[in-house]
Parts: structure tokens; sequence; C-alpha cells
């Protein structure tokens, strides 16, 4: 056995105690968590749990849900620390978010913002993850500065500042609510394919994929290489998180993350693993599993 235990389950009260976790296994009749990708390939057939999910019929429908579920947040708890992606995805939310608040319906007045992720090495910033939520978001719903807590991509210890912002979620007891998009790789934030499920906020190389693909957020080709990110154990960790996709060209991914099991190599399936997990598609995004949701 491994000294160090690779099943995605963190929460698991058997983690890195393989004896108990075998014994556990035996007497409920399943297979150890780091032994179902091994049997899958040799064709077992094992239960999987979908994360739940809430297909609406269009953009603007997915937009709004995913509104509506950070209004109901905030009513809850009205000093929430919030968390939001960049990228077109969450456009029409953020707008939506807006119109709530000219109407009255939503207060953003004592809640925090903390930054989800960000790029590293670029020659101009001015269409960074920071400046398109400013831009969307927090100076559209007049965020004061200090409710935003933002990484600092020019410290000198990247290391350390990645510590710090680790230490304003604590000093927060967690993340209240978290908005994700799903990458064409199946990544969340900057946690690509092959990382670590068990890591708070760090500093990643990017994949192939990412680096194609995030040439959409520029206006013109940008050189991308490395970035910062929150990750994966602080979505263990929040109260809520809300991976929300929209178009055909997400669907092959989603159809992936929900027919394979979790796996850091799609880093969508830790979705199956979080209690207050939840997706909201639209139908183009979900074409590939409406048939496995019933």
């Amino acid at each position: 056995m491994n000294s160090i235990c690779n099943c995605p389950n963190l929460p698991c009260k058997f983690r890195n105690n393989c004896a108990a976790c075998i014994a556990h296994s035996r007497a409920e009749g399943t297979l150890c968590n780091c032994m179902e990708e091994t049997a899958l390939k040799l064709g077992a057939a094992l239960p999987v749990r979908y994360p739940e999910t809430e297909i609406l019929p269009d953009y603007e429908g997915m937009s709004r849900r995913c509104a509506e579920l950070v209004k109901e947040c905030l009513a809850k708890k009205p000093d929430a620390l919030l968390c939001f992606p960049a990228g077109s995805t969450v456009i029409r939310t953020c707008e939506i978010l807006k119109e709530m608040q000219d109407r009255g319906e939503i207060d953003f007045s004592q809640a925090d913002f903390v930054a989800l992720d960000e790029w590293l090495d670029l020659e101009d910033e001015s269409e960074n993850c920071t400046n398109f939520l400013k831009k969307h978001l927090y100076n559209a719903l007049g965020i004061r500065q200090e409710k935003m807590h933002l990484f600092d991509t020019h410290a000198k210890d990247l290391a350390e500042e990645c510590k710090r912002i680790d230490e304003v979620i604590f000093s927060h007891g967690g993340i209240d609510l978290m908005l994700l998009g799903l990458g064409m790789n199946g990544h969340l934030g900057l946690n690509e394919p092959g990382g670590n499920f068990d890591a708070y906020a760090k500093v990643v190389e990017l994949s192939e994929t990412t680096m194609s693909v995030g040439q959409k957020y520029f206006s013109g080709p940008m050189k991308l290489t490395r970035g910062i990110t929150l990750g994966v154990r602080h979505m263990f960790e929040t109260k809520q998180v809300i991976l929300q996709v929209s178009g055909a060209a997400k669907k092959d991914i989603v159809e992936k993350m929900y027919k394979s099991r979790p796996t850091d190599e799609i880093p969508g399936t830790v979705l199956k693993l979080l209690s207050g997990g939840k997706v909201v598609l639209d139908e183009a995004a979900a074409e590939g599993i409406k048939s496995l949701l019933g």
C-alpha cells in the first residue's frame, strides 16, 4: 500500500488507514475508492452518485437560477463570503444580480468576495480575471475595495500569497457560496487535470488546453503560462458550490464528468463528492446526460 492515500474521497474517516478501509469495504460489500478505477478497467459496473443537478431551458434560465441561489445565500447570511469565476458563462448571472440589487431584492453591502483564480506572468493585465470581475461584478454592484480579497500576482513570494488568501478564507469561517465554471478539460478555477484534490490555494502550470482556450478571454494573442488558484480542498470546505455550465461546446466534457468516477484527471468530478455541490446546466450543455438522470 502507498503511504499516502490516493482515494479522492477526502472526508473519508478511513483516509490513510488502509487496513480499516479494506475492513469497512468488506463489511459493506463495496470496493475501496482507490480500487474503483482498476475495477472499471476490468469491466466492473459500479454504482455512480450523480451530483444534485438542475437543467434549465437556456442560458438565460441557467443564469437566472444561479442568481437566485446567490440571493438565497445572502438572505440567510448577509455577511457571506462569496467566490465568483471570471469568464463569459457568468456574465448574465452578474447582470441579473445587478438588476436584483437595483430593485432592492438583494443586498451585497455586508458581503465579502474572495478571488477564485488569476493568470500569472501576463504582459498586459488589463483583461485579467480581476479586471473582468471588476467590470462585470464588483464595480457594477458597488463593492468596496476592502470587501474584495484578491490575489497579489506581483507578490515576491507566491507561496506566501497563497497562504494569505487561505487565511482570509479561514478567518471568515470558510466560503459560503462558490460559483464555478467548467473548463473544456474539466478544470475548476485553474485546478488542472492531474492536480491534487487535497490542496488549498496554489500556483499551477497551465495545461495546453487552458493556454489555448484561454485566448478567448483576451482581445489579442496572450502568452499564458501559469496561474494562481483556490484549490479543490477549499471546495470541500465551502458550504455551497454551484457549477454553472452552458452551451453545446461543453456537452462532451459534461457527459465525461458525469460518466467518470471521481478522479483528479477530471477535476469537475469532485462535484460527486461535495455535500453542498450543485450543477446548474442549460439544455445544450446537458444533452449528453439527460438519459443518466432519468
